[in-house]
C-alpha cells in the first residue's frame, strides 16, 4: 500500500506540474493555431490516471493505508480530504481494525498544553540506533492534533495563549480521562469532572451537561468514559462526595446524548489510581484503608462494579498500602496488565491472560533496571518490543530478546509528558455518539505534516537518541531525571 501511495502523490504533482508549465507557456508563447492544439488536447484526454478511478475504488485504497499516509493525504488537495471526510471511508477505515497509537500530551502546572503530539512508531523503532555514544539523532513530530479550551469559542485561533498578558496556568486546559474507540473524555481542572467528548482527529466534541449539585464536590471527581456494545451506547461515569453525606462516595452515569445524569447508588470501594479502560469496562485500583488491595472493575452495560484480584504476592509484606503508587496498570497485547515496580533493581510486568480469571495473571516479565519505578509500559511494538515511558520526559523500548535499552528524550517543551494510547477514528461524532441531545462543535484539527504545518501550533516537540542501546545493567537513563531545555 506505501507504494500506491507514493504513486497517488507523485501522480498528483506530476499533474499539477504540467498544468502550471502549460499555463506558463499559454502566457509566453504567441497563440498557436487551433490545428496545433488539438493533438495535445487529445493526448491529454487519452492518458489515464488514477484520479480517473471511482470515487468508492480511490476511497476503498485510501482506507488501506496507514495511519501517517492518511494524515498526508488529506493534505495534498481538496479532492482527497473529501474523499478522507467522506462517511464511507469513515466505515471502510474502522472495519479494518486500525492500529493502535500513541499520543503526547505535555502536561504539569508550570506547562500546560492543549495540544496532543502525534508519535509515527514505525518510523522511529525501524530506523537503527547511532552507532556511537556521542552520537545524536534527533525526529521531529510534525503531525498534531488540538484539544478544546474551556472558556472559548473553540476556534484554532483560541489555541494561542497570550502569554505575553498572563502565565498560562493549569486552569486553562482540560485533563484526559481515557481514550475509547477513537474518542477522549476530558476532565475539567481541580475538581477532574468530567466535561467534555472529543475526536481530536476529525475535530469535533460535545459538551457534557452539568447539574445543579456539580459545585458541591467535597474532594476530586474520579471519572471514567467507555462503550456499551449491545446498546451501542458510550457513557461517562463519575464516582463523587457531596456535601450531605461527605463520607460515602456516589456513583453517576450520563448517557452521552442524553439530557442529564442520574445516580446508581454508592460507590463499594474507594478508588482512585491508574484509570484503565479495556472492553467495556474502566478499571481501577482500591486505595482503600480496610482490606486487601484489589482492582475494581465497572461494566458499562451492566452499570455494575466488580472486584478482579491483583497479581499473586501482592499481599505480602513488601506490597503494603504505601507501596501501590509504586506499581502501574494498563493494557498490553489486549490483556489487563499490572507493573510491579516496588523493588530497586528490576520491575516485573504480569498480563492477565484470561480476563477476570484472577489465576492467570502471568508474570510475562522480569526487566533488571534500576530506579523501576520510574518505567511504565505502554504497549507492544510489532518486533515484540515493550514500549514504555520513563520518568515521564523520555519513550524507552525494551528488547526482551536482546536485553537492551532504547531511550528517547522528548525535548521541545519543558513539561512532564503524559503517553495516550489511541485508535484514531475518522467517524464523525454525530454518527459516532446517538441522542436526541448532541450539539456537536467544531474544533480544526491540525494534519501538519513538514511544510503543511500550522503556524497556530507553536509548540514543537522531538524525539533524541543519544548513543548506542544499553544493557539491562546500563539502563538508566543518560538524561539527567528531570531535565529539559
Amino acid at each position: 500500500m506505501t507504494f500506491f501511495f507514493h504513486y497517488f502523490i507523485l501522480n498528483h504533482l506530476s499533474r499539477k506540474i504540467s498544468r502550471r508549465r502549460r499555463r506558463r507557456g499559454r502566457r509566453s508563447l504567441r497563440p498557436v493555431s487551433q490545428s496545433t492544439k488539438e493533438p495535445s488536447s487529445s493526448a491529454s484526454a487519452a492518458c489515464t490516471t488514477i484520479m480517473d478511478l471511482p470515487g468508492p475504488i480511490l476511497i476503498d485504497i485510501l482506507s488501506r493505508l496507514p495511519f501517517k499516509s492518511i494524515l498526508v493525504s488529506r493534505c495534498i488537495c481538496t479532492t482527497w480530504r473529501i474523499l478522507v471526510s467522506d462517511p464511507l471511508f469513515a466505515s471502510m477505515h474502522c472495519a479494518r481494525a486500525p492500529t493502535l497509537e500513541l499520543l503526547l500530551h505535555p502536561k504539569g502546572v508550570g506547562c500546560p498544553s492543549a495540544t496532543l503530539h502525534w508519535v509515527d512508531l514505525d518510523c522511529i523503532f525501524k530506523t537503527a540506533p547511532p552507532d556511537d555514544r556521542n552520537e545524536q539523532r534527533k525526529t521531529k513530530l510534525n503531525s498534531k492534533f488540538y484539544l478544546p479550551l474551556p472558556g472559548c469559542n473553540i476556534e484554532r485561533k483560541c489555541l494561542k495563549v497570550n502569554t505575553s498578558s498572563r502565565r498560562s496556568s493549569f486552569m486553562d486546559y482540560y485533563g484526559i480521562v481515557n481514550s475509547c474507540n477513537g474518542l477522549l473524555c476530558l476532565s475539567k481542572p481541580i475538581y477532574n469532572d468530567p466535561h467534555i467528548i472529543c475526536n481530536p482527529v476529525t475535530g469535533e466534541y460535545i459538551s457534557i451537561p452539568k447539574s445543579e449539585e456539580d459545585v458541591m464536590f467535597c474532594g476530586p471527581v474520579i471519572p471514567g468514559f467507555g462503550y456499551c456494545r449491545r446498546s451501542n451506547k458510550y457513557k461517562v461515569l463519575r464516582l463523587v462526595c457531596r456535601p450531605e453525606n461527605m463520607f460515602q462516595t456516589m456513583a453517576e452515569v450520563y448517557t452521552v446524548g442524553t439530557a442529564s445524569w442520574r445516580s446508581i447508588g454508592c460507590a463499594p470501594f474507594d478508588l482512585g489510581l491508574f484509570t484503565t479502560y479495556l472492553n467495556g469496562v474502566v478499571h481501577w485500583v482500591s486505595d482503600t484503608a480496610n482490606g486487601p488491595a484489589v482492582i475494581v472493575a465497572f461494566d458499562f452495560e451492566e452499570e455494575q462494579f466488580s472486584v478482579i484480584s491483583l497479581p499473586p504476592h501482592f499481599g505480602e509484606t513488601h506490597k503494603e498500602k504505601e507501596n501501590l503508587h509504586n506499581m502501574n496498570m494498563g493494557v498490553l497485547g489486549g490483556c489487563l496488565s499490572v507493573c510491579d515496580v516496588t523493588f530497586w533493581d528490576h520491575f516485573d510486568i504480569w498480563v492477565m491472560k484470561e480476563y477476570g480469571d484472577p489465576t492467570s495473571w502471568t508474570k510475562e516479565h522480569v526487566i533488571c533496571a534500576h530506579s523501576g519505578c520510574h518505567h511504565r509500559p505502554i504497549k507492544f511494538l510489532e518486533n515484540g518490543d515493550i514500549l514504555m515511558i520513563y520518568n515521564k520526559v523520555e519513550l524507552v523500548a525494551y528488547s526482551p530478546v536482546e536485553g537492551y535499552f532504547r531511550y528517547l528524550k522528548i525535548d521541545g517543551v519543558l513539561a512532564v509528558f503524559e503517553a495516550i494510547t489511541h485508535v484514531p477514528s475518522f467517524v464523525p461524532l454525530a454518527d459516532a455518539v446517538a441522542g436526541d441531545h448532541l450539539n456537536v462543535q467544531t474544533i480544526k484539527a491540525s494534519c501538519s505534516e513538514g511544510e503543511g504545518e500550522s503556524s497556530e501550533g507553536t509548540e514543537t516537540l522531538f524525539l533524541v537518541e543519544q548513543g548506542k542501546p544499553r544493557s539491562a545493567s546500563k539502563s538508566t537513563s543518560f538524561w539527567p531525571v528531570g531535565d529539559g531545555e
